[in-house]
């Protein structure tokens, strides 16, 4: 039997679907698990800052590891959430004779989803590098962005509708597609603190200097990585931050001075390392940090490996990694997102407007509303 319903579907979406009364607190969805209390207890208190109604609250029972089987997914996280979306919106499927009609009478429709702490992270499924594009691995997140559509292949990865796009999110997009950010990593304190320094940062926008850190690559397939980079550095420049970029093929050293820290974009070293890693370092309240590499979200609960987990534990606001191996197209281009961040686009338009596929490898990490220079710098 066929599904019918995708004309309809966004007819009936901009006939309404997206109440212009709605706020954006009005249009998260938060998802916890009950089998982490402590993650309920981070989604209550992000709902309680933000203003986000109870309703918006969906509670799985989903196993408490960072890693989770396709069926597991399935049966614990993507039917039960979709259920739950699909009654919040006011969505109902029809079936006929020969096809199922999908339409839309209510008038909410659903901008951001939040995992939280104890929610998993990856998909498993993964083999090694050569056959990724055969894998129906993938992080949990990038699965989930498409969950008002639903009914896509498992396998590889699907373009993103929204990337490159400058414009906020709505009709017709947000009647397939929901942009995905979770509050998590090493512990519920910092899960936590992701949702106070957002809100603390906003107050005055984003302050402080910024560290770019390229490889030095002109030729060949990677010299797309220090483009974006070099055109990110400059984004900030012209926004008034004091930006020092670093051409080295080396990462920076340990040694390295790196004071103010607000903005720190780098790569392709395996694990964290640099000034970063020192104990007494400490980014700026609702900074923002990136470093590009493979297996970065591997284990973003862990604070010492790969690269999401210290950051997060040194001071980062918002940050993304790759749960398994994304392949460099498969990452988001760092350049759309600060220039979307400093247009004044939140934390989750920015990174979805950068990244260039779903149904991939990729995780963002902090509040999805945040928006550091929605004042201006």
């Amino acid at each position: 039997m066929k599904r019918i319903g995708l004309a309809i579907g966004l007819a009936v979406l901009a006939m309404g679907a997206s109440a212009p009364g709605q706020t954006e607190a009005e249009r998260v969805i938060v998802l916890a698990s009950e089998s982490v209390p402590e993650g309920v207890a981070v989604a209550r208190h992000y709902m309680a800052a933000r203003g986000i109604p109870a309703a918006n609250l969906c509670v799985v029972r989903a196993p408490a590891a960072e890693e989770i089987s396709r069926d597991q997914f399935d049966e614990t996280i993507w039917k039960p959430l979709r259920a739950f979306l699909a009654e919040w919106e006011g969505r109902f499927d029809v079936a006929l004779a020969d096809a199922t009609l999908a339409l839309s009478l209510g008038e909410r429709r659903a901008k951001y989803l939040v995992p939280v702490f104890g929610v998993p992270i990856k998909v498993t499924g993964y083999e090694d590098v050569k056959t990724m594009y055969l894998s129906k691995a993938a992080a949990v997140d990038s699965e989930l962005a498409l969950l008002p559509s639903g009914g896509h292949p498992l396998v590889g990865s699907l373009v993103n509708p929204y990337f490159g796009a400058d414009a906020p999110f709505g009709p017709p997009l947000d009647g397939g597609m929901i942009l995905v950010s979770r509050l998590d990593g090493p512990s519920a304190a910092i899960a936590r603190r992701l949702v106070d320094d957002a809100l603390w940062a906003e107050q005055g926008g984003l302050k402080g200097r910024a560290y770019v850190d390229t490889r030095g690559i002109t030729t060949g397939g990677y010299a797309v990585g220090d483009r974006w980079l070099l055109r990110a550095a400059s984004s900030l420049e012209r926004a008034g931050f004091p930006t020092e970029v670093d051409t080295r093929p080396e990462i920076l050293p340990l040694a390295h001075p790196m004071p103010d820290a607000a903005v720190y974009l780098g790569w392709y070293h395996e694990s964290a390392a640099g000034p970063m890693t020192k104990p007494d370092f400490r980014f700026n309240r609702g900074a923002i940090a990136y470093h590009l590499q493979s297996f970065t979200g591997a284990a973003i609960r862990d604070p010492k490996n790969h690269w999401v987990g210290p950051l997060l534990v040194h001071g980062a606001c918002v940050t993304a990694g790759a749960v398994y191996e994304p392949f460099l197209t498969g990452t988001p281009s760092v350049d759309i997102l600060m220039d979307r961040l400093l247009k004044g686009y939140s934390w989750g338009e920015a990174a979805w407007m950068a990244q260039p596929l779903v149904s991939w490898q990729m995780c963002f990490i902090g509040d999805p509303l945040y928006r550091p220079f929605a004042r201006g710098k």
